[in-house]
């Protein structure tokens, strides 16, 4: 998914992104969070670099409904898939929820732009209720590249927009593994100036799983 402000908790320090207030401070790591980053570091991050660039199949998101909402005031959430703390502002950020009830944050003009109204119609900010969620469907067909990632692989990706996402975050349910994602060129090839991670459950329900196999 594309994400908005992320802080990756026990493996990431606060990282402040474009259109969220910074979060001065980030939970305590417990032992057992502790104990997977010092793993981590003896098994060794990969980069995007060591992914081979022909593991990247043609793909694209299916029709699907998830829900949003804006709200009238700053509030707080976790997304349990990445462990990363968003904080959405009322005006300018919608909480999403996903297909297996994963919560981040976008702004609402990128919500505009990739999400419409379940009926198919254009989206607009006077659809959305305060602090209510309603139902968003996907526009599918946009065509994105995605690598498989195993789950016994960790790799680091700094978004376009600056976030820091680590596919196959220990601590998390992953499925088989997670999936590296990123849009296509105007030349229909995979363009690494914009990459982002999708959990391994999400990715299954949300892309075209037909290339991947």
């Amino acid at each position: 998914m594309k994400l908005h402000k992320i802080i990756a908790l026990g493996l990431i320090a606060i990282i402040s992104m474009t259109g969220c207030q910074k979060v001065e401070t980030a939970p305590q790591a417990s032992q057992n969070e502790v104990g997977n980053e010092k793993a981590l570091e003896q098994k060794g991050m990969l980069t995007l670099a060591d992914i081979n660039p022909e593991d990247f199949k043609p793909t694209s998101k299916v029709v699907y409904t998830i829900q949003g909402k804006m709200v009238s005031s700053v509030e707080e959430v976790t997304n349990v898939l990445e462990g990363a703390h968003y904080q959405a502002e009322p005006g300018t950020d919608v909480i999403l929820k996903g297909t297996v009830d994963e919560l981040w944050v976008t702004p609402l003009e990128k919500v505009l732009t990739t999400y419409v109204k379940e009926d198919g119609s254009e989206l607009t900010k006077e659809d959305f209720i305060e602090d209510t969620f309603i139902t968003l469907q996907t526009k599918a067909g946009k065509p994105v590249f995605a690598a498989f990632v195993p789950k016994d692989q960790q790799v680091e990706i700094q978004t376009a927009w600056g976030d820091i996402l680590i596919a196959n975050r220990p601590e998390v349910e992953h499925g088989a593994g997670d999936y590296i994602v990123c849009d296509a060129t105007e030349d229909g090839q995979p363009n690494f100036e914009d990459v982002w991670v999708v959990n391994g459950k999400v990715f299954e329900t949300t892309y075209d799983m037909s290339a991947m196999k």
